[in-house]
């Protein structure tokens, strides 16, 4: 039976009692854990193997996380909210990838962006924990490397909102098997994804391709800037025998399912012009009854979610941009003194 605490009389809503932390049943201390900021939580964990399960039965939601790491280099950013701000660059692999591995625990981000090429996923304790990421808006960079992108998007929970992949105009050549990863992670299901500085044609029409097969749902979207030539036509040889309707614009093209359409859109304005290197294009799933009066003729705010140099001025273009998601992060104050294996190990 936990200890009965003598309860003081205060003017306030919540009770104060005289107790140590120890003499606190569970169910209170898993209270106290919930208001807890990162670092706070971090302490706690080392001091005891039940703390630590306490602890670790929590979530904790980040408003922002960045994992980046290179052959020299790994940084971890994230951050709660305005004036909660935590950011480590452990250098052991090790501390690290147990880090990853309580943050797949516990964390729950509104935006997570991956940049660790394949220092992560050649590590055998990374690619077996039973973790997943959770998040509502993922991006990916330094996905030119064999296979990092199908094994970053394994570590990612289903249920995602939108997929930001930027392939730097390297050599991809995972695109066929990105569409079909599924069970853990099912990249058919997500709502918005685009895929940035791509050097292939065939996007497109594979995109389509697999809409068509999983029967997307209406709003589906799919965006690409692509560094070669063809993508437009592509896609309307793929799709001969399903054209609704074209234009220099724009392809409609029907699907099994009567209800709904597939849009391919051309960003073409008076700033991206046909020729224009990058192309950027956009599919939608879209309601078979859609009139041509209800097209979006304005590309820019789509356009301008994967490049928004495009439409800056060459002034805007050279200011500097903020480090990571407009927010100032410092330094813990405690160095790498902050980092003992033991906040990590589970």
């Amino acid at each position: 039976m936990a200890p009965k605490m003598k309860k003081f009389k205060k003017s306030s809503k919540n009770p104060i009692y005289d107790t140590n932390w120890c003499d606190m049943p569970p169910e209170i201390k898993v209270k106290c854990i919930g208001k807890m900021e990162f670092k706070e939580r971090l302490l706690l964990r080392c001091t005891a193997k039940a703390e630590r399960s306490l602890v670790d039965s929590q979530k904790i939601e980040f408003q922002n996380g960045e994992f980046w790491a290179d052959d020299e280099d790994i940084v971890f950013k994230l951050n709660r909210g305005k004036n909660s701000n935590f950011l480590k660059s452990p250098k052991n692999i090790n501390v690290a990838v147990g880090f990853l591995k309580y943050i797949k625990k516990v964390g729950v981000f509104e935006n997570l962006k991956l940049c660790f090429g394949d220092l992560f996923t050649d590590n055998e304790q990374f690619n077996t924990d039973d973790g997943l990421f959770a998040a509502k808006k993922v991006e990916i960079e330094q996905c030119e490397m064999d296979n990092v992108v199908p094994s970053i998007l394994w570590e990612i929970e289903d249920g995602v909102e939108s997929i930001k992949i930027n392939v730097d105009r390297k050599v991809f050549r995972q695109f066929d098997e990105l569409l079909e990863i599924s069970n853990v992670f099912q990249v058919q299901n997500v709502p918005y994804w685009h895929l940035q500085n791509y050097g292939e044609s065939d996007s497109l029409h594979k995109v389509a391709k697999m809409w068509i097969e999983t029967n997307a749902k209406v709003g589906f979207t799919f965006q690409a800037s692509i560094y070669k030539e063809g993508s437009f036509a592509a896609f309307l040889e793929h799709f001969t025998d399903s054209i609704v309707s074209k234009d220099e614009r724009r392809v409609r093209i029907r699907t099994k399912n009567p209800d709904i359409h597939i849009l391919l859109e051309r960003g073409l304005d008076e700033i991206v012009e046909t020729d224009d290197i990058p192309q950027f294009s956009r599919l939608r799933v879209i309601p078979a009854e859609m009139k041509k009066s209800e097209y979006d003729n304005n590309c820019k705010e789509w356009i301008s979610i994967m490049d928004p140099d495009v439409y800056e001025s060459e002034s805007e273009s050279e200011e500097e941009w903020p480090e990571y998601f407009g927010i100032s992060f410092d330094e813990d104050e405690d160095g790498d003194d902050f980092d003992p294996v033991d906040y990590y190990t589970l």
